[in-house]
């Protein structure tokens, strides 16, 4: 074996392996206080784009599980008006089952009527005011709603409508048709309604048909919330398993990485300590051979 000084290759192979050391020990450390396996795309390519199309999904279906607990809060806000209609409309046919006996003094009369209007006018302007979040439900504005419940552009597998709930609940034609018809059973008004005995008497069915009409969208919004529940936990089991699938790629596992991190501290200090021999051993090898000349 030659023994030279201008170039030492031990020297050269010992401060490539330190270097190689450093940088283990630098990304086991990053990835140790990051907690992530992947800190850039140069750390696994194919991983970092798989993981963002991952987190893409999930962040999408996050975002899904609030519409559809927004939409569950909208249908309960209309629940809670069309079921106060439904006590006025119950209210209004008592009085006029009560008002169709004519065993009532005109002032009698005249008290019951006064309160069916004051009811009639309660379900008009519930119907007006309710809404969600500046958005009408009961003023006939709106046919149904449109839920995004998914992270994808398919309708069919992330949209439903909710129809047959948010439609116009006034007491004209266009809402529950308590006023406004014609034939028999309907009438254009209060007064119309409670002009006598018999009128009144027609006008309960008229009251039941309405009640029945409040009562079938409350039904049909007891579906629809039903079905959101449904949708709630498919979107919170798919939540879990696209978390644990991307934290499969980009977690760092902490004990595996522990190991590593300890193992390039080992060789780092191994190949400092071999360098600095590899450095001084040409020399004294020269220098001894010199000094016996």
């Amino acid at each position: 074996m030659p023994i030279i000084i201008n170039s030492n290759l031990p020297a050269m192979r010992a401060q490539n392996s330190l270097t190689r050391a450093s940088w283990s020990l630098n990304r086991s450390l990053e990835r140790l206080t990051t907690g992530n396996r992947i800190n850039s795309a140069a750390d696994d390519p194919a991983g970092y784009y798989y993981a963002s199309g991952l987190s893409t999904q999930l962040r999408g279906t996050q975002i899904a599980y609030q519409n559809v607990a927004t939409g569950n809060d909208m249908i309960n806000i209309a629940v809670g008006d069309l079921t106060a209609i439904n006590d006025q409309l119950e209210r209004i046919k008592e009085l006029a089952t009560e008002y169709s006996s004519d065993t009532l003094t005109d002032e009698q009369k005249t008290a019951l009527k006064e309160e069916v209007q004051q009811r009639v006018d309660e379900i008009e302007r519930i119907a007006e005011d309710s809404e969600f979040n500046k958005v009408k439900l009961l003023d006939g504005s709106k046919d149904g709603m449109r839920l995004q419940i998914g992270a994808n552009s398919d309708p069919a597998t992330n949209a439903i409508y909710i129809e047959g709930v948010f439609l116009d609940a006034s007491t004209g034609q266009d809402g529950i048709k308590l006023f406004g018809g014609s034939g028999t059973g309907q009438f254009a008004d209060v007064d119309a309604a409670f002009q006598d005995a018999e009128s009144a008497a027609e006008f309960i069915d008229t009251v039941q048909a309405a009640a029945d009409t409040v009562t079938d969208r409350i039904s049909k919004a007891g579906a629809y919330q039903a079905r959101l529940e449904s949708i709630s936990d498919n979107i919170l089991t798919k939540n879990e398993n696209l978390t644990s699938a991307y934290s499969t790629v980009m977690d760092t596992d902490i004990a595996a990485e522990t190991s590593n991190y300890i193992r390039n501290q080992i060789l780092q200090q191994t190949a400092t300590s071999l360098l600095s021999q590899a450095n001084q051993m040409p020399g004294v090898l020269a220098l001894n051979l010199i000094n016996n000349m």
